[in-house]
């Protein structure tokens, strides 16, 4: 059929891989478009939906929403930023007491509390790797989102000077893995696991030349389980 001139472009609605996890008050959403102009992106909260819509550079717009969210949230406080791998958006509870049971839709399994745990949709990062611990950093990473917010109260009333040190610890393992590219993300997976937890690389070209060695502490002694 020939298209009628003068007519705008229609919207295309391509497949995107998303993730989200939950806090006390927060839905955060990872939308994994790359390099997205902050400046042209437009992002609608409503009570129970959100769309975001950009131009494309073939003249056409990109247009990608979910309609009906599983629970209201409050457009007035709900947030979005734009990092190179993605857009996220930080969707506001309109009730802090519900916990997510998922996105969209009729959510009948939620619960009425928040439970110390997070959500995501399928897509976490796994790679091979020599060691026999596994570990699932997507979750690590939103694990320790949600319980930034859960100790925060805690940590300011607390009269120790070292309080506090784990959170930084987890906030800036939170920046470095979700600004990293896929190769810096095998590095710091590989690094990690090789090298029990004593080393964290994000040096791909130098991680995969080899297995990532144990380097414990000046005055400690690497030992293997059950030695």
């Amino acid at each position: 059929m020939a298209s009628v001139e003068g007519a705008p472009a229609k919207a295309e609605r391509p497949q995107t891989r998303h993730e989200w996890y939950q806090t006390d008050s927060a839905v955060v959403l990872s939308i994994f478009i790359r390099n997205v102009d902050p400046s042209s992106l437009k992002v609608d909260f409503e009570d129970r939906s959100f769309t975001i819509s950009f131009p494309l550079p073939t003249g056409s717009e990109f247009s990608w929403g979910i309609d009906p969210l599983s629970h209201a949230i409050d457009p007035t406080k709900s947030s979005f930023r734009v990092l190179a791998p993605k857009i996220e958006l930080s969707l506001a509870k309109r009730d802090a007491s519900l916990r997510w049971g998922k996105l969209e839709g009729d959510d009948t399994a939620t619960l009425d509390t928040m439970a110390p745990t997070s959500t995501t949709t399928p897509s976490s990062h796994s790679y091979p790797s020599s060691s026999k611990k596994h570990t699932n950093w997507d979750a690590f990473a939103k694990a320790a989102a949600a319980e930034e917010e859960a100790t925060a109260t805690a940590q300011a009333t607390s009269k120790d000077p070292n309080a506090g040190g784990d959170k930084q610890l987890n906030e800036l393992f939170q920046k470095l893995y979700a600004g990293a590219t896929e190769d810096q993300r095998k590095a710091m997976i590989k690094s990690y696991q090789e090298s029990n937890g004593t080393a964290l690389s994000t040096d791909w070209g130098e991680v995969s030349k080899g297995k990532v060695e144990t380097k414990p502490p000046d005055s400690m002694i690497a030992k293997k389980w059950g030695k």
